[in-house]
């Protein structure tokens, strides 16, 4: 890791991770050269790129912006943490997660600091919109859907935002696509489990956060702009797959009691098996799912959440 630069307090730190980013690093980069809030450090950790990544972060010259390049992919989850000890290191109070394939308008951090702080919120995120059209949602707040293997789901995905939605307001669950998080909320509760790799990471999150009573704002007038699921191949490829559901069912054996895990089970089996009946699966990719699944039973549950976090009555307190 590059040596850490002692800054002031009120530098915010922006973590990206970046993997075979070339086609929408840049304009990323520019987005983020162009902010109206200047006292920042961009760090760009890349998990062993293997196309034109590394270059394109060198060709946009500025003093703000770092790269850490990983000897291997040590997942999504792991280098963020890596992100968070680096900022640490400085005293930094604040940290943004950011996806590399987001573009977003000039007082995009900005307003989240403002935010952050005027709320007092332990961590903040904007209204995540379609690329190619601004005005459809990709995410307009969240809530933990249970029938549904207990996702962290998008409220408003796919539909036109309502121009009267405007007021911050508290939400349980959001996508790591974009937060920016008080370090307090690390100190508090610690840092991602790298066992997910990617995906789910950001929903186990939220749930360690509730649990411990700490507050998540939606700001549905900050908007960022996500290019979907570019960087893992769709949602449809072997990896996402593979990741998905592998990762959904440690996340419930992590946190509720074996029956409630064995009855999500169900319920997660028959959808896939709904899937390949439509057609909307081949017969390889149901298999791959299932296989998934098995993979997540088998994953070793961290010694903390084996007794404790699991049996705790999970509620949402507060004003959602």
């Amino acid at each position: 890791m590059s040596q850490s630069i002692k800054v002031p307090r009120k530098i915010i730190g922006i973590v990206t991770i970046t993997f075979n980013a070339e086609n929408f690093l840049y304009p990323f980069l520019m987005c983020c050269k162009r902010q109206t809030y200047i006292d920042f450090q961009l760090l760009v950790i890349d998990n062993l790129s293997t196309d034109n990544t590394v270059n394109v972060f060198l060709k946009v010259g500025d003093s703000r912006f770092h790269i850490d390049c990983n000897t291997s992919n040590i997942g999504y989850a792991a280098a963020c943490n890596q992100g968070v000890r680096y900022f640490m290191e400085m005293g930094v109070k604040e940290v943004l997660f950011i996806n590399n394939d987001t573009e977003f308008a000039a007082d995009l951090f900005e307003s989240l600091v403002m935010l952050r702080r005027s709320y007092n919120a332990d961590a903040v995120t904007p209204r995540v919109s379609l690329s190619e059209n601004t005005d459809i949602n990709w995410y307009a707040g969240g809530r933990f859907t249970f029938w549904k293997g207990f996702q962290g789901e998008h409220i408003g995905e796919g539909k036109h935002q309502d121009s009267a939605d405007i007021e911050p307001r508290w939400t349980p669950v959001a996508p790591g696509c974009c937060i920016l998080f008080s370090i307090f909320t690390f100190k508090s509760i610690g840092l991602f489990d790298p066992n997910y790799f990617v995906y789910f990471e950001d929903t186990d999150y939220f749930v360690r956060m509730l649990r411990a009573q700490l507050r998540l704002l939606y700001a549905p007038n900050v908007v960022v702009r996500h290019k979907i699921s570019l960087s893992t191949g769709g949602t449809k490829s072997n990896f996402s797959i593979r990741y998905y559901h592998r990762n959904q069912i440690y996340l419930l054996r992590k946190h509720f009691h074996p029956i409630i895990v064995a009855l999500q089970i169900l319920l997660v089996t028959l959808k896939i098996s709904v899937r390949l009946l439509l057609r909307r699966d081949t017969f390889r990719q149901y298999i791959l799912r299932l296989s998934s699944l098995n993979e997540g039973l088998w994953m070793p549950i961290p010694l903390e959440n084996a007794i404790s976090q699991r049996l705790k009555p999970f509620t949402i307190k507060g004003n959602w």
